[in-house]
């Protein structure tokens, strides 16, 4: 198993591209995984190859620097590499446009191999060094943005009470589907105390956001999550069936990488 950290070299000056991935191939714990003389190219081997960086000049034909960067998509539980972009001006609105759109860190040419592959050892270490308190909080963060387009995707509008209630409920019945036996004496109750009002309104509210969804919400996710059409109002599920089958498919979903997008 190689576990040498594998960096793509993206610059249309194809003579420095080799001379650098020639460089980097010297260094202990780092081997080139090749290079690419345009944006276009660059992003389509960041895809393939998944390195572990990517050193990213700013001017290239095609696809600039930052046009990579925006287009750049990290799916299937991916972690993005690192990105240093790295450019002839230092001018700050470049540097900060960079940063803006991704870019872990910007530098400006030229620049030795060995302080390029120095710096991306300092940046792999930096974002290692994560306390237990900021991981779970970023983890919640996630979860929660997942979620809430999950939710959405199923025509429940963000400004409904519904919303709020039936996200957090989705988040911990997730965690534990105990808490839906039975709904009334648990979750209702949680939802209430945190939003300061009653478990009578949490259900009330639950309930309506629910019969929005049944008009607006995608009658594929219905069919596949409930097993019924939308159309079909007289087979609508109670809010612990809606919670329970939207919870349980949103679990299988992060299971298996197939979050809504």
């Amino acid at each position: 198993m190689n576990s040498k950290l594998q960096i793509l070299v993206a610059d249309d000056d194809e003579a420095y591209a080799k001379e650098l991935c020639a460089c980097i191939n010297t260094q202990d714990g780092f081997t080139a995984a090749g290079y690419a003389l345009n944006g276009a190219e660059a992003l389509e081997l960041t895809q393939l190859i998944r390195p572990d960086a990517v050193i990213l000049d700013l001017l290239m034909p095609v696809l600039d620097g930052i046009g990579f960067l925006r287009r750049l998509e990290v799916s299937d539980n991916r972690k993005k590499p690192i990105i240093i972009m790295m450019s002839h001006s230092s001018m700050p609105k470049i540097i900060t446009s960079a940063i803006s759109n991704g870019a872990d860190y910007f530098m400006v040419k030229p620049q030795s191999c060995r302080v390029i592959c120095d710096t991306i050892k300092d940046l792999r270490a930096a974002a290692a060094v994560i306390s237990p308190a900021e991981a779970i909080h970023e983890d919640k963060l996630t979860i929660e943005n997942h979620v809430s387009r999950f939710i959405r995707n199923l025509g429940i509008p963000a400004h409904l009470d519904g919303y709020k209630y039936i996200r957090d409920a989705i988040m911990l019945a997730t965690a534990d589907m105990s808490i839906l036996t039975p709904i009334t004496k648990k979750l209702y109750p949680m939802i209430a105390e945190r939003y300061g009002t009653t478990k009578s309104c949490v259900e009330r509210a639950i309930r309506h956001a629910i019969s929005v969804s049944w008009l607006r919400g995608s009658r594929n996710m219905f069919n596949d999550i409930f097993g019924y059409s939308a159309d079909d109002s007289a087979r609508r599920p109670t809010n612990s069936e809606y919670i329970a089958m939207a919870a349980d498919d949103f679990r299988l979903r992060c299971k298996y990488g197939a979050m809504l997008k």
